[in-house]
């Protein structure tokens, strides 16, 4: 959810529009003279290190040489990443 608010509403209630944040929702911080959005007030984002550590041993060996054989060398690698680069339309 997203909470436009002025700078002004935002003085008088902070305690309620914090407690937004808290639950999910993004408040934008518009000057109202000069029209525009001023600030954006978000949840912090924190790490957690245990749902990390779960998520990469989940995703480990997923990708590998017995179910990706063309990346079963560092050459054939370069090779292949080489060729999808030329048959595509992007450019690096």
């Amino acid at each position: 959810m997203i909470v436009t608010v002025s700078i002004s509403d935002l003085r008088t209630n902070i305690s309620e529009y914090l407690e937004k944040v808290i639950k999910g929702a993004r408040v934008l911080v518009r000057d109202e003279k000069r029209g525009i959005t001023v600030a954006e007030i978000v949840q912090a984002f924190t790490f957690d290190k245990d749902t990390y550590e779960k998520t990469l041993r989940k995703a480990a060996g997923i990708f590998s040489a017995d179910n990706h054989p063309e990346w079963k060398t560092k050459e054939s690698v370069i090779d292949w990443v080489t060729k999808n680069r030329q048959t595509s339309d992007r450019s690096f």
